[in-house]
């Protein structure tokens, strides 16, 4: 029932702008997209520039700026950090240490990470003080404040000299002085602030931020991908383990469907990241118990198009991106967001449809039980019987059903 496709990621695909494309989800908030990591990773070449910082230590730099909020999922939790003095900004610091910690790909990042909120003088968690903070850190934190003050309703250069003066007030306490200084140049610029605001910010990040070493393999690919899993299920307890489990089942069955090793593989990775979009939609909605009015229900409808867009983005993704994006879609065409039909449907979509609807009437949510076999059984064939997935991946699960349970009972407990 399989035909072997040509879905190998790209071997030579470049860490930066992986962490880039993946973290544009993390940057949706009640406004919309906001593009802060990729501002913030902006502001970073423009001090790095003043700093004349070496070569060879920008490309860390630039992917912990593009991953630096990777503790943070929420609406609220973001609302917070908006603000130009949070009151306690370092829970999603040691979140984003603890998640990126748990990845070698990652883990060089992490203590940036950890750091990236402490104030020059010293009043942190950390008990670290001036030139003790990693300098990667400190360069982060200046960033992403002015970024912050940017933001400011008016005109970005009519701003400017605000932005400054609120940056400098803070010389010695918040940032090193040394690099308000470096900001202070790098701000003379009209072409920070204009950068900062441009619809051409991708084409400007490529231009002036060079590109961490290569991820070597699909094995550190996957160590990204779940850490982006967690940061996706950790939005909301009703999806706790979601993206694992929905992961997990479809590279189970797609090996059962006689897809290759390699293919197996970038299952798990689209399964991981099939659910990317759902850090744009806000958690009230994710977490309703009850039936969703149609306002809701065209926010969610948005969620597996903005997945599509950004794996679209990423070189070697092709495949992956279909799996992913599509576990929506109907073989009837009634599904969302493309209305694909049967003849648009590779075979890693049906897997990815199926596997979904296991795991979301399977799995515990925070308001019911999981379902037992025969009511997934029951509704699952309703579904078959409507074209609205494929029947024979359906017996697939079915013929299987013990181990998919496994895999879900094991992620359960952890």
């Amino acid at each position: 029932m399989h035909a072997t496709v040509n879905s190998s990621i790209t071997p030579q695909l470049g860490l930066y702008k992986l962490l880039r494309a993946l973290s544009l989800a993390m940057d949706y908030n009640r406004n919309g997209l906001m593009r802060h990591h990729q501002r913030v990773a902006l502001i970073c070449s423009y001090l790095a520039e003043e700093m004349q910082l070496e070569p060879n230590t920008l490309p860390q730099l630039y992917c912990s700026a593009v991953i630096h909020d990777a503790g943070t999922s929420t609406f609220s939790e973001k609302a917070d950090l908006e603000k130009f003095e949070t009151i306690k900004p370092w829970q999603h610091c040691e979140r984003g240490y603890r998640l990126l910690n748990t990845m070698p790909v990652l883990a060089p990042l992490a203590e940036t990470i950890l750091h990236h909120h402490d104030r020059w003088d010293g009043q942190n968690p950390s008990g670290l003080a001036g030139n003790a903070i990693p300098l990667h850190s400190r360069i982060i934190f200046l960033a992403d404040r002015v970024d912050v003050l940017a933001q400011q309703p008016g005109g970005i250069l009519d701003n400017r000299e605000d932005i400054v003066r609120r940056i400098n007030n803070h010389s010695g306490t918040m940032f090193d002085p040394e690099l308000v200084n470096a900001f202070n140049r790098a701000a003379r610029k009209e072409s920070l602030w204009l950068d900062l605001t441009s619809q051409f910010i991708d084409s400007i990040l490529d231009s002036r931020l060079s590109t961490c070493p290569a991820v070597t393999g699909q094995e550190e690919i996957i160590g990204v991908s779940e850490i982006f899993a967690e940061i996706i299920d950790s939005k909301s307890p009703f999806t706790h383990r979601h993206s694992r489990l929905v992961a997990n089942t479809a590279a189970l069955l797609a090996g059962k469907a006689g897809f290759t090793s390699r293919e197996r593989k970038n299952m798990y990775v689209a399964g991981l990241l099939h659910d990317l979009g759902k850090l744009s939609i806000p958690e009230e909605i994710l977490e309703k118990p009850s039936g969703l009015d149609k306002r809701e229900y065209n926010a969610i409808k948005q969620h597996t198009y903005i997945t599509y867009q950004i794996l679209n983005m990423i070189d070697g993704f092709e495949e992956i991106t279909r799996w992913a994006a599509y576990h929506h879609e109907k073989l009837n065409g009634e599904g969302y967001p493309f209305h694909l039909t049967a003849a648009d449907l590779p075979t890693g979509s049906r897997i990815m449809a199926v596997a979904d609807i296991f795991s979301a009437l399977a799995e515990d949510r925070p308001y019911r039980r999981g379902l037992p076999r025969p009511q997934v059984a029951e509704i699952m064939n309703r579904m078959v019987k409507s074209n609205s997935i494929d029947g024979e991946i359906v017996e697939i699960l079915m013929d299987n059903y013990r181990e998919a349970e496994m895999l879900k009972d094991e992620l359960a407990a952890q």
